[in-house]
């Protein structure tokens, strides 16, 4: 994890106005690989273990033996689909942070090696392997643990993300997009009932703009 991105994190538990405090135990090549994340406010402490931030809401057991894992993370910068995807989140370059979720967040690293000048986080809400570099991985429930308007573009899917969709976009910088793909019939009427600026609906995909 990027020690840098604790200043666009929130406490899960106390909501957006509470931010985080890292205590970095180990830290390689600049990423922290153990440590813990506390809130000041609720003092919960956010286990970091392998390069993973595990912000998820106790009990964490309970939610990982029901939670899906997400396909085994590629890091392929020139692979179709990464290439598909960082056109349809529309950030070519920085400084900026986008972050790519449930299904999706395989992807991260091959985002993050396409776009050196872009921050990825990879959010899911369990990663069964230990993640490669490039990306900040961070586990969470049913609230995104990012600070509002800190994101230049976020891409979704999976049953675990379309929910998140009001969060995704209180995380939404001005202009920024949001991509959801392999959208269902329920999700696709959520996007839609968003208050954002639909740019592409075809086949499953859907972007939107938050002017």
């Amino acid at each position: 994890m990027n020690p840098q991105l604790t200043e666009r994190l929130i406490c899960p538990r106390c909501g957006p106005r509470f931010g985080l405090v890292l205590r970095a135990d180990q830290v390689e090549e600049g990423s922290v690989v153990d440590g813990f994340l506390g809130c000041s406010n609720c003092r919960v402490l956010y286990p970091v273990a392998r390069g993973v931030a595990d912000l998820r809401h106790p009990p964490r057991s309970r939610t990982h033996r029901r939670a899906r894992a997400v396909p085994p993370p590629t890091a392929d910068a020139s692979a179709p689909e990464t290439l598909r995807l960082a056109a349809l989140i529309g950030v070519a370059r920085g400084p900026a942070l986008i972050a790519v979720a449930g299904n999706l967040a395989g992807r991260a690293s091959g985002l993050a090696s396409l776009l050196p000048d872009v921050e990825v986080v990879a959010l899911a809400p369990r990663f069964d392997f230990r993640p490669p570099g490039g990306a900040s991985w961070l586990m969470a429930s049913q609230r995104l643990p990012l600070r509002d308007g800190s994101l230049a573009g976020i891409a979704l899917a999976g049953s675990w993300a379309e929910p998140l969709l009001d969060d995704a976009a209180r995380c939404l910088a001005p202009a920024g997009r949001i991509v959801l793909l392999g959208a269902s019939a329920d999700g696709e009427q959520a996007f839609r009932s968003r208050d954002l600026k639909v740019l592409a609906s075809k086949e499953g995909v859907l972007v939107g703009r938050l002017d």
